[in-house]
């Protein structure tokens, strides 16, 4: 079975990414101002107007030298009523396909029963979750990639806050000795 490093250097490979990178741990982020009554959230398709504590991209895809292995997924409410200790959908879109389909990731949201990860029991916060994966998923270089969540709560307040993370292992250009 490949790691991480290997799977990102063959995916990087066969689209023919021949740039040196520097191997890098890699955060990408993205906020979602909630309107009242919102059930469902669009990740990494709008930056307009967005502040660096709101995201950390200006595109929805990876520079042409760049590329990521997903390790975990990290959700965060900023509302007075959480939506995330409820049923969720949460889907991850890489290119034309969903790598990650109506996955219900609530049970790591609070000590309910097992968490996916198994490396802790949920977290007493129902404001917080996050999952590690278990199989690498790859964002290659200039692929366009999205998230979307579907939120059973209907409780959420105007000017609420829904921020997902995507955190893991990632390839960053490297100028090396070429400059």
């Amino acid at each position: 079975m490949a790691n991480q490093v290997q799977k990102l250097s063959y995916v990087d490979a066969k689209l023919g990414v021949g740039l040196p990178g520097q191997q890098t741990t890699r955060v990408i982020y993205d906020s979602v101002n909630a309107t009242a009554g919102q059930q469902f959230f669009e990740f990494f398709t709008n930056f307009a107007g967005k502040t660096e504590f709101q995201t950390n991209l200006t595109t929805n895809k990876l520079d042409s030298a760049e590329s990521m292995v997903i390790k975990s997924i990290q959700l965060i409410a900023n509302a007075a009523s959480s939506p995330l200790q409820d049923h969720l959908n949460l889907n991850i879109s890489v290119g034309n396909q969903v790598v990650i389909k109506d996955f219900d990731c609530s049970f790591n949201a609070i000590n309910r029963g097992v968490s996916f990860d198994r490396l802790h029991s949920g977290f007493s916060n129902a404001d917080t979750l996050e999952v590690r994966l278990l199989t690498d998923i790859v964002i290659p270089p200039q692929v366009n990639f999205k998230a979307t969540l579907q939120c059973a709560n209907t409780g959420i307040l105007l000017n609420d806050d829904i921020t997902i993370i995507l955190k893991g292992y990632g390839r960053i250009f490297s100028a090396g000795n070429s400059f």
